[in-house]
């Protein structure tokens, strides 16, 4: 057994690390120190220096849940498990044709491939995004739906104990590549599993918003002293990021992902550890906080983690020396340092969640005693959520589509019989017909977008382009 773990370290070290990979570029690169200028200027992330290594992996196999704390949470290290969640039906079966049938309906946000944090997230069906995303520069991150999640398998190294407690979402992602993400950490755990295609990242000790695709080593000149560590996901592979780890994290062709976040704590609780099951477990199965659901009003993607929520109120009583918070007080100063931006009256959260028996007050204890579903409810009025408030508007994809091609083909028409027949009274008829009704869908256009006349002749010069290329 011992030899045959060594030969699968060595297919991985030379598949992934020595040759280049059919669908992707060589990662992580070759370091070539230049006398000119500093190694990796204007290259992408990575090239800057080399690797202190791979992140360490598990093969064919995972950590029971107190070795998973002991060995890697608790010292914020993170780990690959490679072949890990192969059994996850997603593998197989999710290919663009069977998510359009079986999941079309359902809401996503969307954000763009190149990240930008100051990017708000958009709504839409599946289906929509499925007709566009190989051609616009779009990728979905979003509370993985319920109807989806019993055909993923879940890690079992966080199935008992403080773990299982504070599971805190899981996502989904979706992109044809071509994908970076920012030099960036998370607030929670996460578990990345790869359902499809192939993802690499990369991992540091320092911070920098830096352009990854193109970085100035002349701005940034200490990024060749950072030391990083790096690791490429397949199919059935994930990845444990501790929170609060730099990383950033790039994809090469189409990939969906499922993400598990998990709240920090400073201790373990093993309790219900002793006779775990580590066998096949679907997502389906797991005590998640934040979920979403095909009608729910809101996608609860990003809200605070209930951990924090909970210790926060709690460190309010400590440095104040305070026994117990009165309505007033709450009203008041307590309810100012929560949150600056309530989404709910305050007078409710008090009434609802910390004084339900109507005491007039609460104590550390009540706090403390808080369950998961009352955190959650503070938190939502605490805080805007990341998608939009409203019910994503139901959009016939198919209608909007057919309505383009029909477009797309009289236009050609009229290009043709321009092209190929000298003016008469039948094609000006023609023309007149066609122009007006390009101008009734340039009007429409306009509103929806607020384009000018010559941005939109530059729209059409665009489409009649496209459409010649794809002729070709």
């Amino acid at each position: 057994m011992k030899v045959m773990i060594l030969l699968a370290l060595l297919v991985f070290e030379i598949c992934c690390v020595n040759a280049i990979p059919s669908d992707g570029p060589q990662f992580p690169p070759p370091f070539r120190p230049w006398r000119s200028q500093p190694a990796g200027h204007l290259k992408s992330f990575g090239h800057q220096r080399p690797p202190d290594g791979p992140v360490r992996p598990y093969i064919d196999r995972f950590l029971h849940p107190v070795d998973f704390w002991e060995y890697h949470v608790r010292n914020k290290l993170p780990l690959v498990y490679k072949n890990a969640v192969n059994r996850s039906p997603a593998i197989k079966l999710w290919d663009d044709d069977y998510l359009l049938k079986n999941y079309g309906n359902l809401d996503v946000l969307v954000e763009r491939k190149v990240e930008n944090r100051s990017y708000s997230p958009r709504r839409m069906v599946l289906k929509g995004f499925l007709k566009q995303y190989k051609t616009e520069d779009i990728y979905v991150v979003t509370v993985l739906p319920d109807a989806m999640r019993h055909e993923v398998q879940i890690v079992p190294s966080v199935l008992c104990g403080t773990f299982k407690t504070y599971l805190q979402e899981t996502n989904l992602w979706i992109g044809s590549g071509g994908t970076n993400s920012i030099v960036h950490f998370d607030a929670d755990h996460n578990i990345h599993c790869l359902m499809h295609g192939r993802k690499s990242a990369g991992s540091g000790s320092g911070y920098s918003n830096i352009n990854v695709r193109k970085v100035d080593m002349k701005k940034h000149p200490l990024l060749s002293r950072v030391p990083w560590t790096y690791a490429t996901l397949r199919a059935g592979d994930c990845i444990y990021i501790p929170g609060g780890y730099i990383h950033q994290v790039r994809s090469y062709s189409r990939t969906i992902s499922v993400t598990t976040l998990f709240s920090p704590t400073k201790t373990f609780n093993s309790s219900g550890c002793e006779n775990l099951n580590m066998s096949y477990t679907p997502m389906s199965d797991a005590p998640i906080h934040w979920t979403y659901k095909e009608g729910d009003q809101t996608i609860d993607l990003g809200y605070h983690n209930l951990v924090i929520v909970r210790s926060d109120i709690l460190r309010i009583f400590d440095e104040a020396k305070l026994n117990k918070v009165t309505r007033k007080m709450f009203l008041g100063r307590m309810g100012r340092e929560l949150s600056d931006n309530w989404q709910k009256p305050v007078t409710e959260v008090f009434d609802k969640y910390f004084d339900p028996t109507g005491k007039g007050f609460f104590t550390k204890e009540d706090v403390e005693q808080l369950s998961i579903e009352s955190l959650k409810g503070i938190a939502r009025a605490m805080e805007v959520p990341a998608g939009p408030l409203e019910a994503a508007e139901k959009i016939d994809w198919e209608k909007i589509l057919q309505e383009k091609l029909a477009r797309e083909k009289k236009e050609e028409e009229y290009q043709r019989r321009m092209q190929e027949n000298p003016p008469d009274d039948e094609d000006d008829e023609f023309e007149d017909e066609f122009r007006n009704e390009r101008q009734g869908n340039d009007e429409d256009d306009n509103d929806e977008y607020g384009m000018d006349d010559d941005e939109q002749d530059e729209l059409q010069d665009q489409r009649k382009q496209k459409h010649q290329h794809q002729e070709l």
